[in-house]
C-alpha cells in the first residue's frame, strides 16, 4: 500500500535529483525551470506537493504547455521542450496538467492522486499521433503497446504509440515481428500493469 498523500516526499524535488542520472539520448535532460513562480503553473521544485498550483486550461481544446513547467507525471522533465511528443490533460475544474510524453500521461491518468493532480476529475486528454506528431483526442486514439526501449529514440526511452486511425496502428505492428493486432488497445485499456511497465508505477506486490 502506498503512503498517504500528505506523507510522501516532495515528488518534483526528488525526481529532479534522480533525473540527473538518466541518459540524455533516451530520456532527455532535466532543464532549468524558467517558470520559477506559479504565475502560469511553473514549479521550481521546492514547493510541497500539496501546495503546487496548476495553469488554467480550457476543458474543450488543447493549449501550449507553459515554458519551464515540469512534467506533472513521474519524470520531472519539461513538456515544452518536446513539441513532437508532449501530451496534456484538462481537468473539469479548469486545471491543466502537462507531460513530456504519452507514457507519463497514461501513468498519471491511471492514478492522478498518486502524482498530486488536481482534485477535480479528468475532462479531456490530448496526445500526439505517432506518425503526424499532431495533437489528437487521446480518448479515441488507438495505442500500440510497444515496450521495446531500443526501437525508437524517445523521451523516457519508451511509450505507447498513439494513432488517430486504427489502420495506421495496424501498419505499425505489421512492421515488427514481435507485435500483433492484440497489442493495439483503446485508452480505457490502460491500467496498473501498463503504468508499471512504462513508468515503474508501484504495483501492490512491489512493497
Amino acid at each position: 500500500m502506498r503512503p498517504a498523500r500528505t506523507t510522501r516526499p516532495r515528488r518534483r524535488s526528488l525526481l529532479a535529483a534522480i533525473g540527473t542520472g538518466m541518459s540524455a539520448v533516451t530520456a532527455g535532460c532535466l532543464g532549468g525551470n524558467a517558470a520559477e513562480s506559479a504565475g502560469d503553473g511553473g514549479d521550481g521544485g521546492d514547493a510541497d506537493a500539496d501546495e503546487q498550483t496548476f495553469p488554467e486550461h480550457p476543458v474543450d481544446e488543447p493549449r501550449d504547455p507553459p515554458p519551464g513547467r515540469r512534467c506533472d507525471g513521474p519524470c520531472g522533465m519539461e513538456p515544452a521542450a518536446y513539441p513532437e511528443q508532449n501530451a496534456q490533460i484538462a481537468h473539469t475544474g479548469g486545471e491543466g496538467v502537462f507531460f513530456d510524453s504519452v507514457g507519463c500521461l497514461t501513468t498519471y491518468h491511471y492514478d492522478p492522486a498518486f502524482y498530486y493532480g488536481p482534485d477535480s476529475a479528468v475532462e479531456n486528454v490530448w496526445v500526439r499521433d505517432f506518425g503526424t506528431k499532431e495533437l489528437v483526442d487521446g480518448t479515441t486514439a488507438f495505442y500500440v503497446l510497444d515496450y521495446d526501449r531500443e526501437r525508437h529514440e524517445e523521451v523516457m526511452a519508451h511509450n505507447p504509440k498513439p494513432f488517430v486511425d486504427r489502420a495506421d496502428a495496424v501498419a505499425y505492428v505489421d512492421s515488427y515481428g514481435d507485435l500483433t493486432d492484440d497489442d493495439i488497445v483503446g485508452f480505457d485499456a490502460f491500467g496498473a500493469e501498463q503504468a508499471h511497465r512504462y513508468r515503474d508505477y508501484p504495483l501492490p506486490d512491489d512493497g
